[in-house]
């Protein structure tokens, strides 16, 4: 929880410092992430033989908010990259609040799993790029788990 507030201090003290500079731009982005075929989202030991969950639509949910959603590749990999006041603005929370959630039912990448549930994941801040004028704030998925239906 400390480590949530601490990211999400940062981003605001970058996101109001940063405007100061005429035509300086805050993205978030978020990925590339795998999506696995799995009802605890483990990679296992052999991560080539973990089977990936292709054409699921993944959210970012910033609160009760959806703030975008995309669908993952063939190969079960998506990503996000959207421009911070979009995050920050639609959801009127920080990206601490924030979880990718997979909507797609599990039963649709393998016919054992539940058909009911979804996968969810937080999201762990990796690093800061500035690129000219463009501040990009990358995440990655922390790993997904199963969350059944209540």
């Amino acid at each position: 929880m400390a480590t949530k507030l601490v990211l999400f201090v940062s981003i605001m003290v970058a996101a109001l410092a940063l405007p100061i500079a005429k035509g300086t731009s805050v993205v978030v982005q978020v990925g590339p992430s795998f999506v696995p075929c799995s009802i605890n989202g483990s990679l296992g030991v052999n991560v080539t033989a973990t089977p990936a969950f292709p054409n699921a639509q993944v959210q970012l949910q910033c609160g009760a908010v959806v703030v975008a959603t995309t669908t993952t590749n063939a190969s079960g990999v998506f990503s996000f990259s959207l421009d911070f006041t979009q995050v920050f603005l639609s959801a009127g929370v920080g990206l601490s609040n924030c979880n990718l959630v997979v909507t797609t039912p599990l039963s649709t990448c393998n016919p054992t799993l539940p058909p009911v549930g979804v996968l969810t994941s937080s999201i762990v801040f990796v690093r800061t790029d500035v690129l000219g004028v463009r501040v990009v704030l990358i995440f990655r998925a922390a790993g997904f788990r199963y969350i059944p239906p209540t």
